[in-house]
């Protein structure tokens, strides 16, 4: 079971994830939301817009829309790690993975962080003349006698 938002409440049943908010007329918790059919560990950490739902087969990443809390699918991974439990970091760098009845866990990090940095050409371009085509989301590049269109 996790607060959202101090506001809304997400917990596991025993074949779905439930949804519930403070009903302003009568002050009690309602739900307003289901994903049937779906039986695994929740993970929250607060101050983020996401959550996990880590089942056998899958893990599911969901996005929780801050002024309605609605939940919408974002991402689903297979769960390779036979983990019951995943969690990431708020800078997503880091993933530490459960399994439950088992005596440790495991730290994964990315194979690849280089946030398509890549250089797209480097060849010399002293001397060419650059404009941009904003209508096209295009540069383009003349040097010499050659003209270069980048996407």
């Amino acid at each position: 079971m996790y607060l959202l938002f101090d506001q809304a409440l997400v917990v596991r049943s025993s074949s779905s994830i439930l949804f519930f908010k403070i009903n302003e007329e009568n002050g009690f918790w309602e739900q307003y939301e289901e994903l049937k059919d779906m039986r695994g560990n929740i993970y929250f950490i607060r101050g983020n817009i996401r959550i996990q739902v880590c089942t056998d087969e899958y893990v599911y990443f969901y996005m929780i829309d801050k002024e309605t809390f609605m939940p919408t699918l974002e991402n689903v991974m297979y769960n390779n790690m036979q983990c019951s439990v995943m969690m990431f970091g708020a800078k997503v760098r880091f993933g530490v993975t459960f399994k439950a009845n088992q005596p440790d866990f495991t730290i994964y990090t990315r194979k690849y962080g280089h946030n398509f940095k890549v250089p797209v050409d480097l060849t010399d371009h002293e001397g060419a003349i650059g404009a941009t085509l904003k209508s096209l989301s295009r540069y383009v590049i003349a040097h010499g006698i050659n003209l270069t269109i980048y996407d």
